[in-house]
C-alpha cells in the first residue's frame, strides 16, 4: 500500500484544484402563454415545452407586445442588447414588435429582464415571448379514388353565380406558395404578393413540395374558361402571402400585410401544433375590428386527425376564427374531420379536382379544400352583400353548408358566442 501513497497524493492535489460544481441543469427559458408560465427545457440544438413535450425551435428574437401609443424607438431602448425593432402588427389598442438581439444565447437574459420590467410596471410591455418555430399541419386528408367536385351542386354555388363570382372582394390566402402561371391561374393578378422567407414582394413556390398555396388557390381562383377547373370566386382579388413556416413573427407580419392589403377573408387551412396568445389577439383584433368593423372572415381548418378540438390546443380552438370541418355528400361530418365547440361549420372535403404547382391538375381534399371553398364562399356572399357582417357571414355559410338542414350542433351556436 504504502508503494501508492505517491499516487493518491497527487490525485488528491489534482482533485483540489477542479472546480466543486454541481451537475448544470439545463437551460431553460421561461414566459407566459394565457396567463399561465411556459418553460421551455433545451435538447440538443431545440428546445421542449416542458408541460406538453412539444418540440420548437427559437431564434435570437423576442415578440413583446406593447400598446399602441409606443413608438419603436422605445421599443429599443427597453434592453441595451437590442440591435434592431421590428413591427410586426398594429392593433387598435397594441402594438407587436419583434426584437432582433446579437445573438440566440443572449435570449434567456434578454427575456428574463424584459419580464422582470413588464412586471415591475417600469416599462409599457404587455406580453414577452420567444419567437417560436414550431410544426405546422396542412389540413389535407389523403383519399384517393375522389375528385368529383360535387360542390358546386352540393352547395349551390351556380345559382350564387347568377349575381357574382367575386368581383371586388379581396381574399388573402396565407400558405406556401403558389404557380401562378398554371393555365387556369393565369388570369390572376395579385393585389399584393410577400415571402416572409426571403423577404421579397414575390409568392411564387420555390419548390414542387410547396403545392399546397396552389391547390387551395385552384379552388377559389380558377378560370371559368372551359379548361380544368372552376374556382368558386374566379373574379375576387389574391393576396398572396407565402410563408412556409410557423414563426410567430412571420405569423404576426402575414396577417398585418393582409390587412394592410384591405383582404376581406384571409385563408389558413393549416394549424400548428400549439395555440400562442399572439395570434389569438390578432385574429380577435381582425375579426371585431376589420372591414371598417364589420370583421374579417378569418378562416382556420379544423384539422384531418379525427379528434376533438380542445381549449387552446391550435389556431382552430380559436373562438373568433370562421374554423371548418369536413363534412360527406350527404353533409355529416367525415370520421377524419377534428370536431368541437369552436368548429363553426363543415363542407364538402371528400375530394375535389384542383390546380398543382407541377402545371397539372390532382386531388385536394380533407378540411384544407373544406376551408377552402369557405373562403370561396365568402367572397361570393360578401360581393352580393358588401355590409354584411362576420356574424351574419356566418349564418348564411351555415345554412348553405348544412343544405338548410340546420343540424343543431353546427347553427348558430358557435357564432352566438363569438359576437
Amino acid at each position: 500500500m504504502q508503494m501508492y501513497r505517491p499516487l493518491v497524493k497527487l490525485l488528491f492535489r489534482l482533485l483540489w484544484f477542479l472546480p466543486l460544481t454541481a451537475p448544470q441543469a439545463a437551460e431553460e427559458i421561461v414566459f407566459d402563454n394565457f396567463s399561465k408560465r411556459i418553460n421551455l427545457v433545451k435538447q440538443d440544438a431545440h428546445y421542449r415545452v416542458a408541460a406538453t413535450g412539444h418540440r420548437v425551435s427559437l431564434s435570437r428574437r423576442v415578440i413583446v407586445k406593447t400598446a399602441a401609443s409606443v413608438a419603436k424607438a422605445e421599443v429599443l431602448a427597453f434592453h441595451p442588447k437590442v440591435s434592431a425593432v421590428t413591427e410586426l402588427f398594429v392593433g387598435r389598442a397594441f402594438r407587436y414588435y419583434a426584437l432582433t438581439l446579437g445573438s440566440e444565447e443572449q435570449l434567456p437574459g434578454v427575456l428574463k429582464a424584459l419580464r422582470r420590467l413588464q412586471l415591475e410596471g417600469r416599462v409599457d410591455i404587455e406580453l414577452v415571448q420567444p419567437d417560436i418555430l414550431q410544426l405546422k399541419s396542412k389540413s389535407e386528408a389523403d383519399i384517393s379514388g375522389s375528385g368529383k367536385s360535387s360542390y358546386f351542386s352540393l352547395l349551390a354555388i351556380d345559382a350564387l353565380w347568377q349575381k357574382t363570382k367575386g368581383k371586388g372582394v379581396r381574399i388573402a390566402v396565407i400558405d406556401d406558395g403558389f404557380n401562378l402561371d398554371h393555365e387556369d391561374l393565369q388570369h390572376i393578378r395579385p393585389i399584393f404578393s410577400y415571402d416572409s422567407e426571403t423577404r421579397s414582394l414575390n409568392a411564387s413556390a420555390q419548390a414542387l413540395t410547396d403545392n399546397h398555396g396552389t391547390k387551395v388557390a385552384g379552388i377559389i381562383f380558377a378560370a371559368h374558361d372551359g379548361l380544368g377547373i372552376k374556382g368558386i370566386a374566379p373574379e375576387a382579388d389574391l393576396i398572396a402571402l407565402r410563408q412556409p413556416d410557423t414563426w410567430t413573427s412571420n405569423t404576426l407580419l402575414s396577417f398585418q400585410l393582409a390587412k394592410l392589403a384591405g383582404a376581406d377573408v384571409i385563408n389558413c387551412s393549416w394549424h400548428s401544433q400549439w395555440l400562442l396568445q399572439p395570434i389569438v389577439e390578432i385574429v380577435n383584433e381582425l375579426a371585431y375590428n376589420g372591414r371598417d368593423g364589420k370583421g374579417i372572415a378569418v378562416v382556420f381548418a379544423a384539422g384531418n386527425q379525427g379528434r376533438e378540438i380542445t381549449t387552446g390546443s391550435n389556431e382552430a380552438s380559436i373562438e373568433q376564427a370562421l374554423v371548418v370541418g369536413a363534412n360527406g355528400e350527404d353533409f355529416r361530418p367525415l370520421s377524419f374531420s377534428n370536431y368541437g365547440p369552436t368548429v363553426d361549420l363543415f363542407t364538402y372535403g371528400v375530394g375535389a379536382q384542383s390546380t398543382l404547382v407541377t402545371g397539372q391538375y390532382g386531388t385536394f381534399s380533407g378540411t384544407s379544400l373544406a376551408s377552402a371553398i369557405v373562403s370561396g364562399l365568402s367572397a361570393l356572399l360578401i360581393a352580393e352583400q358588401p355590409g354584411i357582417t362576420l356574424t351574419q357571414l356566418a349564418r348564411r355559410l351555415t345554412l348553405i353548408t348544412t343544405n338548410n338542414k340546420g343540424y343543431p350542433q353546427l347553427d348558430g351556436e358557435n357564432r352566438a358566442r363569438k359576437q
